[in-house]
């Protein structure tokens, strides 16, 4: 499992949408993937908020589910650049 502190991004608060497992991975479609090396994240992996909060950012769509921050870029686990966070989004 891996952790990450979120520091960047839009302090706007708003409601966190959902986003299903069948959002994350459709079959031959979109993907979640870091823009720069590819990294494909798990079900486990987490990130921190400022708040504090752990969670999966990729379930929120970056928006934390305890205080509403948007966070408008995402650090990758595996190679801890930052890109934002809508890239990580991919049609394939």
């Amino acid at each position: 499992m891996t952790t990450l502190l979120l520091l960047k991004g839009d302090p706007d608060r708003i409601r966190p949408p959902r986003v299903d497992e069948d959002d994350r991975v459709r079959g031959g479609g979109s993907r979640i993937r870091c823009p720069r090396c590819g990294y494909e994240p798990s079900q486990s992996d987490r990130w921190f908020c400022s708040c504090l909060h752990s969670w999966n950012t990729f379930d929120t769509r970056g928006v934390c589910p305890a205080c509403g921050r948007a966070w408008q870029e995402t650090c990758c686990p595996r190679c801890s650049v930052w890109s934002p966070h809508a890239e990580w989004y991919t049609e394939e």
